[in-house]
């Protein structure tokens, strides 16, 4: 399993063509990955090369640059992210229609450190921003919090460098975010009144282009893949 921050420069027309000419040379599979299913992605990455012995290589994407690096065939042979995504990469020609995985849903939470050091009062959110799933902002307002002193910042991975670093005493996150950092602890669910559920499902690009990307979609869904994301924070949508 490898994960790359490609994201960075999805927009390159250069990245575009490596990732072309790249990619029939391996069995590595390329899996584009929201962001905050990271963990569970690379949980399942490990579990499904210990049986099959394909490398799975991790792409880290916000969700506002899938579709675009999806029209400039940067390789993906794999997405995991929101149904509402694929909806459009759908209808766009991107991905065929069906062959998604089952939904699994990935948690907000009020997280802190294990041990709390910002000032009290203080509680990072991820603004409106590309980078970022959710609003967090909005999400306290719906909650009717207390009054704080809110710390925005760019996205969730912010958030816990905030936490991590005394920057604020409480923050929101992931469920994943939370389960793959010791650091860190859960102190409360977001409740479903205050944003809507944030789920993935995985499919199968037009991209694809190395030997069988769907042993991997496949495993998803067996008792092994289903253990790896479930120990990382993810739940599954029945």
């Amino acid at each position: 399993m490898h994960v790359s921050r490609r994201w960075l420069l999805a927009a390159a027309p250069v990245m575009a063509l490596a990732a072309t000419a790249a990619a029939a040379d391996t069995t590595d599979l390329a899996v584009s990955c929201d962001l905050a299913a990271v963990p569970a992605v690379a949980g399942a990455a490990r579990a499904f090369r210990a049986r099959s012995g394909i490398r799975v290589r991790i792409f880290p994407t916000p969700g506002g640059l899938l579709i675009p690096q999806l029209l400039r065939d940067i390789q993906n042979d794999i997405v995991v992210t929101r149904p509402a995504l694929l909806d459009r990469a759908e209808q766009a020609g991107l991905v065929a229609p069906g062959g998604r995985t089952a939904l699994w849903r990935n948690r907000l939470v009020v997280a802190e450190p294990a041990r709390p050091t910002g000032a009290a009062n203080t509680f990072a959110v991820p603004d409106p921003t590309p980078a970022a799933d959710f609003d967090g902002a909005e999400v306290l307002r719906r909650m009717g919090s207390p009054p704080v002193q809110i710390v925005g910042v760019i996205d969730t991975e912010a958030v816990a460098w905030m936490l991590r670093h005394g920057g604020a005493r409480q923050g929101l996150l992931h469920q994943t975010e939370v389960t793959a950092d010791a650091r860190l602890r859960t102190v409360a669910p977001v409740p479903d009144s205050a944003w809507p559920p944030i789920l993935y499902t995985a499919t199968i690009t037009r991209l694809a282009s190395r030997p069988d990307p769907g042993a991997f979609t496949a495993f998803l869904g067996s008792a092994d893949g289903m253990a790896a994301f479930r120990s990382a924070g993810l739940e599954r949508v029945t």
